[in-house]
């Protein structure tokens, strides 16, 4: 073999050594996509004022579901939140329910069987459940949804500090009113084929609902949505779900959906932006409810 003949077959081996190469890279980006969470970006976790809890979980408590915020700036409360709960349990399994923030999503439901990275490592998901729920749903992945994704990736170096084991399926929509009650209603049947409060002890599984409370409100908007939506979690009257305000109302027709009338709600927190920094504009306030919903048996 001359010296071109040579150059050419070499050229042609590259050039397709390459193209297989690339094809895979592609196809495993796909299939392992890794999502960054906030500590793995230059943030920080704000120092806030000091929030007095007020109610704990009862000794013996078994929580199956809860609210907690997606706002980094109450990162602290967040903290506190999964801490109580690993006091009061183990848990392999989070089902996460989280709105679909900046209209990132194209179908009804986004789902991912990716990966969050964190520093204490990556947060996985469970694939063969996640695959069950999207064929219940019948909705294909929607892996772009979760790069920006802030009521995931806030919550995933918690799930990941206080559960270094544990898996999640996360589920994302539109959280925000006016609500589509079949689509709500659909999510609640698929839901319900994957998860329950008297399954959850034995699948050591646990609904965790992302969701922040009222938002862009001064302080008398503040405390009257919050007094409606402490009513519902006072009483958990299945038909008063709607009384809440927050971002993700699906999730809150689940619990209520969820819910018996042995379930009990333990309210660990109850604040707002204002209340943790002095520097929040009193015009424009978040509020946070940070819950459990356990059964009283």
């Amino acid at each position: 073999m001359n010296r071109a003949a040579f150059c050419v077959l070499l050229m042609i081996f590259t050039l397709l050594y390459l193209s297989c190469h690339n094809r895979q890279d592609k196809y495993s980006s796909e299939e392992n996509q890794v999502f960054l969470s906030w500590d793995t970006k230059p943030q920080k976790q704000p120092k806030v004022n000091l929030i007095e809890a007020e109610q704990r979980l009862p000794k013996g408590a078994f929580p199956w579901g809860g609210t907690v915020s997606h706002h980094l700036l109450a990162g602290e409360l967040i903290d506190e939140w999964f801490l109580k709960l690993k006091q009061a349990r183990d848990v392999d399994l989070f089902y996460v329910l989280s709105p679909s923030h900046w209209n990132l999503s194209i179908y009804d439901y986004s789902l991912t069987d990716g990966s969050w990275k964190t520093n204490n490592g990556l947060v996985l998901s469970d694939k063969t459940k996640v695959n069950k729920l999207a064929g219940i749903l019948n909705t294909p992945l929607e892996h772009h949804v979760f790069k920006y994704e802030h009521g995931v990736s806030t919550l995933t170096p918690y799930i990941k500090k206080h559960f270094p084991e544990a898996k999640v399926v996360v589920i994302a929509y539109n959280g925000e009113p006016p609500i589509d009650m079949k689509k709500t209603e659909k999510l609640g049947r698929a839901m319900k084929k994957m998860f329950s409060p008297k399954t959850a002890k034995k699948q050591n599984a646990f609904l965790l609902v992302s969701t922040d409370f009222s938002h862009h409100g001064n302080f008398s908007k503040i405390a009257e949505n919050d007094a409606r939506t402490r009513k519902y979690l006072s009483s958990l009257n299945p038909d008063s779900w709607t009384l809440v305000i927050c971002d993700n109302r699906p999730a809150i027709y689940l619990i209520s959906k969820f819910s018996t009338e042995n379930t009990k709600c333990t309210i660990q927190h109850a604040t707002t932006a204002y209340e943790l920094t002095d520097e929040t504009d009193s015009a424009d306030i978040t509020s946070y409810f940070f819950t459990y919903f356990w059964e009283d048996e």
